[in-house]
């Protein structure tokens, strides 16, 4: 095998390796795209449980104020 067909034999798997790479970056960087997608759902999620844990505990409150009231009397 001469030089120039083992340094052609390098260059395309060099080519083969860069392709493969390429790939496996664009598939990451898809992933990155879901994960964040899901953490922003998630997210809004959590925001909306606080939200009704902060009602809920104002209506217990609400609840507990009336009980008073009523024990005061």
């Amino acid at each position: 095998m001469s030089l120039i067909e083992k340094l052609s034999e390098k260059i395309d798997l060099l080519l083969d390796k860069t392709n493969n790479q390429e790939l496996e970056i664009q598939d990451l960087r898809l992933k990155i795209s879901t994960l964040i997608a899901q953490s922003e759902e998630k997210d809004r999620q959590i925001s909306t449980l606080y939200e009704e844990i902060a009602n809920k505990d104002k209506s217990v409150q609400s609840l507990y104020d009336k009980i008073q009231e009523v024990l005061d009397k």
